[in-house]
C-alpha cells in the first residue's frame, strides 16, 4: 500500500502531467485486492485492502469528471475498477454510478466509451445476495433508458467508428433488463437497429456485433409481442424491408438470424390471422432446395416452416404446398447431420395437418423412416424415430399406424415394437417432453389395442410396454413434460457461435403435441385403473406379471396413483 500511496502523491503533485502514476496505482491495487474472481465478478477480496475507501477517495472523482479530454486512460481504468468490484457495490451504489457511466458513453475515446458500455452491461447481470435476482434492473433502469440509448446509439450511428460489440451487447442487455417498460421506446430503437442492419449487411465483419444486433431485435419482439400480439403487424412492417434486403443480397451470415426472427414473429401472430400476404409470398422460395444446402440455415429454416404449419396449415394444404414441405423432410432425413431437424418438421406436420390430408402420404412417410432405420440404426436415430411413433400413435391411435405399417409388411408394428422401440426405452430412457410423448403413445398401445391380448407374443409385448411406461412414470430422471434446464435470459452468456447462429432471445420451448394433457401421470392412472377394474382375466394376469417382474416400480406407481387421487 505504501507504493500505491507514493504513486497517488506523485499524481497529486501534477495531475495533468503525472496521470500515468495514478493509472499504475489503480492497477496495482486491483492486483493485490482481488483474491477470487470469475466471469460474474469478484467473489473474495483481500481483507487487508479497503476497496470501498479507495473507490470513494480515488475512483469516484475520476468517474465524476465530465471533461472527456481530461485523463481518458485513467477514466477507462476507473471504469474497469467499478466494473471489477460490482459485486461489492450495493444497489444504491449502482444506481448512483449509472448516470456517470452513461456520461462517459459520449467520450470520443473508444476505450472509455467501450469500457462504459461493458460496465453497464455487467451491472445489469449482477446478482443480489441470493444469487437469483438481478441487483439492478427492471424498474431500476427505467429512469436511465432515454440517456442510455441516446449514448449507445450515438456510438452505433457514428460512421467513423468500427462496429463495437460491447456497445451492441449493452443495448441487448438494457432492452432485456427493461423488458416490461420498453414499449414507449420500441419504434425508435427498432428503427435504429434496422438502420444498423442495412449498414452491416453490406460488409459483415464483426460476428459478435452482428449477433448482438439480431439478439436486440429478438428481445424487442419477445418483450412486446408476447404480451401485445396486436403489435406484430408493426414489427413486420419495420423488419420485412431490411430482412428482404438481407435475403436478396444473400448475406449468408445473416440468413439464419432472419429466419429465426421471422419464425418468432409468425408464432406471435393471432391464431385466426392466417399467414398474411407477405408470409404467403415468402413460403415458396423457402421450400427451394438451394436454401437447404447451407447447413447453417437448416435449424432456423425448420423452425420457420414449423411456424408456418402452426399458423397456416389449412392454407398450406389448399395451396398444394404440403408436398413441398415433405420434400424438405425427405432431404433432411437423408443425412445424419440434419435428421433432428427432419423429425422436428415431421412432428409439426403430424401435429398440425388434418389426418384427411395426411392419409394418402402416410405409407410413403413410414417407408422413408423405416428404410433409413434399416440403413443406419444409430442410437440417436432410434430415439428420434420411436419418439415420432409415440407421437403418431398418441394422436391417431395404434390402429391407424398398424394399418399403415401392415400395408408395407404384415406384422410390422409388432416387429418394430419388439425389436426397436421397447428395447430403446430400456437402454435409452426418454426424458422431459420425449417422456411425456412416450407415455401418451404407450398408453394407447397398452389400453386401446385389444389385438395384442389375443396371443402369447402380443401379450408379451403388452407387458413389456406396460413395464416401460411404469418405469418412465416412476423415474426421477424423466422430468416428465418439462423443458430442458436453461439459464434465464439475464444469466445466459449470449454470443456468436460459429457452429449454430442461435438467438437466445428468439428461442421457444419444445413443442408439445399433447398440450391438452396437463397431467400425463393422471391420464395414465385413469386408463390403468380402468384396466384393473375390468373383468378381463388376461389383463389382470398381465398386470400381476408386470408387478412381479418389477415390484419396485409398481410400488412407486402406486404412490403416484395415490397422489393423483386414484
Amino acid at each position: 500500500m505504501e507504493q500505491i500511496s507514493t504513486m497517488l502523491n506523485e499524481f497529486q503533485s501534477n495531475p495533468a502531467e503525472k496521470w500515468a502514476a495514478k493509472d499504475a496505482a489503480i492497477h496495482l491495487l486491483l492486483g493485490i485486492s482481488v483474491k477470487a474472481e470469475s466471469n460474474h465478478g469478484v467473489s473474495q477480496v483481500n481483507d487487508k485492502v479497503n476497496v470501498m475507501e479507495f473507490f470513494t477517495a480515488h475512483i469516484l472523482t475520476e468517474l465524476q469528471e465530465s471533461n472527456h479530454a481530461s485523463r481518458p486512460m485513467v477514466k477507462a481504468t476507473a471504469i474497469k475498477f467499478a466494473s471489477t468490484f460490482r459485486n461489492q457495490f450495493s444497489k444504491e451504489h449502482l444506481a448512483a454510478l449509472m448516470p456517470l457511466l452513461i456520461n462517459h458513453l459520449g467520450s470520443p475515446s473508444v476505450v472509455v466509451h467501450t469500457y462504459s458500455a461493458a460496465a453497464i452491461e455487467k451491472f445489469l447481470v449482477c446478482k443480489d445476495s441470493t444469487g437469483k435476482k438481478a441487483k439492478f434492473g427492471g424498474q431500476d433502469i427505467v429512469p436511465f433508458l432515454e440517456p442510455l440509448f441516446t449514448g449507445l446509439f450515438s456510438i452505433v450511428d457514428n460512421s467513423d467508428l468500427n462496429e463495437n460489440e460491447y456497445v451492441m451487447k449493452c443495448i441487448m442487455r438494457s432492452l432485456s433488463s427493461a423488458r416490461d417498460d420498453i414499449i414507449q421506446v420500441v419504434q425508435i430503437v427498432l428503427e435504429k437497429l434496422t438502420a444498423a442492419i442495412f449498414v452491416v449487411a453490406k460488409n459483415p465483419r464483426n460476428p459478435q456485433y452482428n449477433h448482438y444486433l439480431f439478439e436486440s431485435i429478438a428481445v424487442l419482439v419477445k418483450a412486446v409481442c408476447s404480451k401485445h400480439p396486436e403489435h406484430v403487424a408493426t414489427f413486420e412492417g419495420l423488419l420485412f424491408p431490411p430482412f428482404q434486403q438481407v435475403l436478396q443480397m444473400d448475406v449468408a451470415e445473416f440468413s439464419p438470424y432472419v429466419f429465426q426472427i421471422l419464425a418468432q414473429l409468425l408464432e406471435y401472430r393471432a391464431d385466426n390471422a392466417g399467414l398474411g400476404e407477405a408470409y404467403g409470398m415468402l413460403l415458396p422460395p423457402l421450400l427451394s432446395p438451394v436454401l437447404w444446402e447451407r447447413r447453417g440455415n437448416i435449424p432456423a429454416l425448420t423452425r420457420l416452416l414449423q411456424a408456418y404449419l402452426m399458423k397456416g396449415a389449412a392454407e398450406i394444404v389448399s395451396k398444394g404446398q404440403l408436398n413441398g414441405m415433405l420434400g424438405v423432410f425427405q432431404k433432411l432425413i437423408s443425412s445424419k447431420a440434419s435428421e433432428i431437424s427432419a423429425f422436428d418438421l415431421l412432428g409439426t406436420v403430424t401435429q398440425c395437418i388434418a389426418i384427411e390430408s395426411l392419409d394418402p402420404l402416410l405409407r410413403n412417410i413410414f417407408q422413408i423412416l423405416l428404410m433409413r432405420l434399416q440403413q443406419g440404426k444409430t442410437p440417436r436415430y432410434v430415439r428420434l424415430v420411436t419418439d415420432y411413433f409415440a407421437q403418431f400413435i398418441g394422436q391417431y391411435g395404434s390402429e391407424k399406424i398398424s394399418t399403415v405399417l401392415n400395408s408395407i409388411q404384415p406384422g410390422l408394428l409388432t416387429m418394430v415394437l419388439s425389436q426397436v422401440w421397447l428395447p430403446r426405452l430400456s437402454s435409452d430412457p426418454p426424458v422431459r417432453m420425449a417422456a411425456k410423448i412416450q407415455i401418451v403413445g404407450l398408453s394407447k398401445i397398452i389400453f386401446d389395442t385389444p389385438s395384442f391380448l389375443s396371443d402369447t407374443n402380443g401379450q408379451q409385448i403388452w407387458t413389456q410396454a406396460l413395464l416401460a411406461a411404469v418405469k418412465i412414470l416412476t423415474s426421477e430422471e424423466s422430468y416428465l413434460g418439462s423443458a430442458a434446464d436453461k439459464a434465464g435470459d439475464q444469466d445466459a452468456e449470449i454470443g456468436y457461435d460459429p457452429t449454430m447462429s442461435r438467438l437466445a432471445f428468439a428461442s421457444r420451448p419444445p413443442l408439445d403435441p399433447f398440450s391438452d394433457v396437463s397431467n400425463v401421470a393422471q391420464t395414465f392412472a385413469v386408463a390403468l385403473n380402468r384396466a384393473r377394474s375390468t373383468n378381463d382375466a388376461v389383463i389382470q394376469t398381465l398386470i400381476q406379471q408386470g408387478q412381479s417382474m418389477d415390484p419396485k416400480s409398481f410400488a412407486a406407481l402406486d404412490s403416484i396413483l395415490s397422489k393423483v387421487g386414484m
